[in-house]
């Protein structure tokens, strides 16, 4: 079941900030926006930097990354990552 989850108040510092945390489980975010297809886990993402607002759409988490975490623990990682610099997930 993929998930779609939006995030405000997500400084540029924030979302390099999550960027990095991603890249150290093996997800590359390049750009403001773009595709996720990695490990098992694929998603398209959208950040704008004027809004500070990112959106994660069509969250899928699939083998090798399945036998790590779900979708549900990574969309709880990602919002952990998130309001740790400030950023909410959008109601």
């Amino acid at each position: 079941m993929s998930r779609q989850v939006h995030f405000t108040s997500v400084s540029p510092e924030a979302f390099n900030q999550l960027r990095d945390k991603l890249k150290q489980l093996g997800l590359t975010l390049q750009g403001n926006e773009g595709t996720i297809s990695e490990k098992g886990v694929n998603a398209t993402y959208n950040y704008s930097p004027e809004q500070q607002s990112l959106q994660i759409n069509d969250l899928n988490v699939g083998f090798p990354a399945s036998m790590m975490v779900n979708t549900d623990s990574l969309v709880q990682r990602m919002t952990q990552m998130v309001e740790e610099f400030g950023g909410r997930t959008a109601s």
